[in-house]
């Protein structure tokens, strides 16, 4: 069985876009949020 992490958690949420390892998620994070606000958005990780 699965278990199902809630990305509303903190905890949760510090691990998923807190690492370096995890760059590539941090970028879609920030565009997903963003992508209202930004005209021409560059992001070098």
């Amino acid at each position: 069985m699965k278990h199902r992490i809630d990305p509303k958690i903190d905890c949760v949420f510090k691990a998923l876009l807190g690492s370096v390892g995890n760059s590539i998620l941090q970028v879609h994070f920030l565009k997903a949020v963003l992508v209202d606000d930004l005209t021409a958005l560059t992001i070098e990780v």
